[in-house]
């Protein structure tokens, strides 16, 4: 990693702890010089402003889960271990760090997430279609249906993933481990109904 990288990367961890302890409004540029000891013309350097540096944020992260997106997708495992895979490492910021959580919970119950402009629109597109493949391989494989609705089965999942996100943020309730995604797993794929001969 580049001087200038790890630079960036600084800030970033430094400012994602201030928005998460003191909130958006609370947080100055000024402060996270301070923190990060990186000086305000070299922050301004890399964010003009603090809305930008808010976005970076959300950037830098999406990034990092992008690349190991990319790097699930690419492995040898078969399609249920990478989804697998997939769902347990959305949780490993939240669940390894505190600030990541108290930062995320501020977006999801404070006018911040008005703040944030991002193109959630290609963001979803790009993990849909790597996900998308991933399923393709699991019914080439013979784990899912050849009938079943890809896109459907996608949103189950993401669907499932950012309940448990929120319900573990906003009221503390257990985070996803490897029992429970194997639960998930068990339950999409055997079904909820009851298989009666009529």
């Amino acid at each position: 990693m580049s001087t200038d990288e790890n630079t960036k990367e600084k800030i970033i961890e430094v400012a994602i702890e201030c928005f998460g302890e003191y909130g958006y409004d609370g947080t100055s540029m000024r402060m996270i010089a301070e923190k990060s000891g990186v000086s305000k013309p070299a922050i301004y350097y890399y964010f003009p402003d603090k809305e930008h540096l808010f976005e970076g944020i959300f950037n830098f992260i999406m990034e990092k889960f992008m690349t190991n997106l990319r790097n699930i997708s690419n492995s040898e495992k078969n399609a249920k271990e990478k989804l697998k895979d997939i769902l347990l490492y959305r949780f490993i910021p939240i669940k390894k760090g505190s600030m990541i959580k108290r930062f995320v919970s501020r977006i999801f119950m404070s006018e911040s997430k008005n703040i944030v402009k991002l193109d959630h629109k290609s963001l979803f597109q790009k993990q849909e279609k790597i996900i998308i493949k991933i399923i393709q391989q699991g019914i080439d494989e013979g784990i899912f249906r050849p009938d079943i609705d890809k896109k459907l089965f996608l949103y189950s999942l993401i669907g499932i993933s950012n309940i448990i996100t929120r319900n573990h943020i906003m009221n503390n309730e257990k985070t996803i481990d490897e029992d429970i995604v194997e639960k998930i797993f068990e339950q999409l794929l055997r079904g909820v109904g009851l298989n009666k001969n009529k």
